[in-house]
């Protein structure tokens, strides 16, 4: 499989650190490895006392983008489903 095909990844959440926008991530196609902390890469919008930012909640399916070709740099880019 080519580097550029494990870019992008969908995972599953299994721990989530709300104060900093982050989470782990797990991927059942490789034997449910863990990765890295990955923070959320968000549009830049500001967040005022009006808007909240709903945290993926442990077990919700994630889109994923990882820089090279393992499991630890990467970005969380939302939820699916």
């Amino acid at each position: 499989m080519s580097d550029g095909m494990n870019i992008v990844k969908v995972g599953r959440v299994s721990a989530i650190d709300a104060a900093r926008r982050r989470i782990r991530a797990t991927f059942p196609d490789r034997d449910h490895l863990v990765s890295g902390w990955l923070q959320l890469a968000a549009p830049p919008i500001l967040l005022d006392e009006y808007t909240e930012l709903r945290m993926p909640q442990v077990g919700q399916t994630v889109l994923c983008v990882f820089l090279g070709n393992g499991l630890e740099t990467g970005y969380w880019l939302g939820v699916i489903g």
